[in-house]
């Protein structure tokens, strides 16, 4: 047992700075995610993590930090438990479908915009990178919030982001914008930075990639990559069936500067009109339901607790999937996506945005872009609260 709480189920998974386990709450019966990182590490990584986590506190359907702790070797956190990622999805299911397709497009958009709001990039977005929910099988969280280092939205000048964090993406989704900054920051030695557009630009990248494969996919070296995309026109790229639905959006990002707020409403409710124009229901269930249950978890989970002494009754995931209608999952979607007078802005309305309301985006700017250290982001105001264990 974990300080006389969590009982360790199964190894998910390790890398160089920790492990990753299937944990159970023995008091409670809830499952999660822990997270172990050696105090040799500095924890640098798991305060990134941490500090994602508790700006997501309660907002709905985004990862939650359920506890976080230390002992005399390893500090940690316990957060939502996550089933497959997109591309082990894939791997199992193969193709999606087109209803599975537009419905992962709108949950994948939902989970970077609210890490967007909270003021945070993701900067390697890719399907590995996005996991359904243990819980909620329609539910997709992004991860590897402390697998690179993130960067603390600013929108203030193009003159005060002089050294900003250096690139941490992968190759393959990365915009062209990102590439050219790359370049630059070789001729000046000012390392690149990258914004809401990049993390968007990666996604739609993504996006078309799991209909498609893209045609610079077969190459690594990095201006070749970058060619193969300028030379590739957006409407060549989504050619093929649904995914000419993200014409219209890259287009979009194509007038966005790096300080600019994309249009998350337009983007949503341009997939939203080809959801309803296709028949399909958010509720339907996805390509990978009843599909994905690994071998012998059901058994270990069930091994464990009754060496612990833990109900099968009283096991559950970190929380319950909500009775739900589809009108109700409508108008959810459509409200979040919708504008706040709370959300991050961008460009050139910024400054008179704060002068107006202070108050709705001073906690949002950072005076500094993160590199070593760890920052400390504002809970949305849109929580409904939540206490960390």
């Amino acid at each position: 047992l974990i300080r006389d709480t969590w009982g360790v189920i199964r190894l998910i998974g390790k890398g160089a700075y920790g492990h990753v386990y299937h944990v159970i709450n023995v008091k409670t019966g809830v499952q999660g995610a822990l997270k172990a990182e050696s105090k040799a590490q500095e924890e640098r990584v798991l305060k990134m993590e941490r500090d994602v986590l508790q700006g997501f506190k309660g907002v709905r359907d985004a990862m939650q930090l359920i506890s976080m702790g230390t002992t005399e070797t390893y500090s940690y956190i316990v957060m939502t438990l996550c089933g497959a990622d997109l591309t082990k999805i894939c791997s199992t299911v193969g193709t999606l479908s087109d209803g599975t397709l537009l419905r992962v497009a709108i949950r994948t958009l939902l989970a970077l915009k609210q890490l967007h709001e909270i003021g945070f990039v993701h900067r390697d977005v890719k399907p590995c990178n996005f996991a359904v929910s243990a819980s909620i099988p329609r539910v997709i969280h992004v991860l590897d919030f402390g697998k690179l280092i993130l960067s603390r939205l600013r929108f203030i000048s193009m003159a005060k982001v002089a050294k900003a964090v250096s690139f941490r993406g992968t190759l393959r989704y990365c915009s062209v914008a990102v590439h050219n900054r790359l370049e630059q920051a070789k001729r000046t030695s000012c390392l690149g930075f990258q914004g809401r557009v990049d993390d968007l630009w990666s996604w739609s990248y993504m996006m078309v990639e799991l209909r498609d494969p893209l045609p610079w996919a077969h190459l690594t070296h990095p201006e070749t990559v970058q060619a193969v995309k300028e030379e590739t026109s957006i409407e060549k790229l989504c050619s093929t069936g649904t995914s000419q639905i993200f014409v219209p959006i890259m287009k979009h990002f194509g007038k966005l500067s790096y300080f600019d707020r994309p249009d998350y409403q337009m983007i949503f409710n341009t997939i939203m009109d080809e959801i309803e124009k296709k028949n399909v229901k958010l509720l339907d269930p996805y390509d990978w339901e009843g599909k994905l249950s690994e071998p012998g978890v059901a058994e270990k989970v069930a091994e464990v607790c009754e060496q612990l002494g833990v109900k099968s009754s009283d096991v559950r995931g970190q929380a319950g999937a909500q009775e739900q209608t589809e009108d109700n999952e409508v108008a959810y979607l459509r409200q979040t996506f919708a504008p706040h007078p709370e959300d991050v802005p961008g460009g050139e309305k910024f400054e008179e945005k704060r002068r107006k309301s202070p108050s709705a985006v001073a906690h949002r700017i950072s005076s500094d872009v993160c590199v070593n250290g760890s920052v400390q982001p504002q809970s949305s105001k849109r929580d409904n609260g939540s206490k960390v264990s």
